[in-house]
């Protein structure tokens, strides 16, 4: 938690604003619980809010800077997706040339997931909404052909080639794209699983990751990751 006094001075140092935004960058899991607010729709009286301080969220930002295949078993309550969201956006926007797709049964649903990461980003400080890249500093906007508003399943940042695309289920939609990151999110319940994981395999082998996240179910292609009985 970052107190009022320093909030006043860098709200009034560029120099500390640039120290900020490399902090960030450098350090995913400060980021969230300094400034990536999500919305908690169980709070009316207070639904914005950074991250909480957990240690289970730290460990799941450690593994997922570490791992190539990732895959958690979720439960309510744990924001899981809400991290996986986050991070990917952490990832696009701290980071040149990044690529994430969020993958969920249906586009509306993916498209849900890219709506969680924009309003990550618009109650993100004006400061961190930049790239600094040695000495040149350069604005971002997100959806700029849209005058920064929502796109469907589509969060651009043309600036720095970055972007997030949200995507339905199935390989198809994964096959002709080289991915930095693919988030899956229920994908217990995403009946063409297996072949969304085999197309991602060229994006994996070329230093991508592949994070799979769900609530449990028996007998499906998530159990066997979740056991680790995948072949890679």
């Amino acid at each position: 938690m970052i107190d009022i006094k320093y909030l006043k001075k860098l709200s009034e140092s560029k120099e500390l604003q640039a120290l900020e935004w490399y902090k960030c960058k450098n350090d995913p899991y400060y980021w969230m619980i300094t400034w990536a607010k999500t919305l908690d729709t169980h709070d009316p009286e207070d639904p914005k809010k950074t991250f909480p301080d957990k240690e289970y969220i730290k460990i799941l930002v450690d593994l997922w800077l570490k791992s190539v295949v990732m895959c958690v078993a979720k439960s309510r309550q744990m924001m899981v997706s809400w991290i996986f969201v986050a991070l990917n956006l952490w990832d696009v926007q701290f980071h040149k040339a990044r690529l994430s797709l969020f993958q969920s049964k249906k586009a509306d649903d993916a498209n849900d997931l890219v709506r969680r990461a924009k309003t990550i980003w618009d109650n993100e400080p004006e400061f961190l909404k930049k790239y600094y890249d040695k000495t040149e500093i350069i604005p971002l906007v997100v959806n700029p052909q849209n005058s920064g508003g929502a796109v469907y399943n589509l969060m651009a940042f043309p600036q720095i080639d970055s972007e997030i695309r949200g995507i339905p289920e199935g390989g198809e939609q994964i096959r002709s794209q080289t991915a930095s990151s693919i988030f899956a999110d229920e994908m217990a319940f995403q009946t063409e699983a297996k072949s969304a994981f085999l197309a991602a395999k060229p994006s994996i082998s070329s230093k991508g990751r592949f994070t799979m996240v769900s609530t449990p179910e028996d007998n499906t292609f998530f159990q066997d990751a979740v056991f680790d009985l995948l072949e890679m």
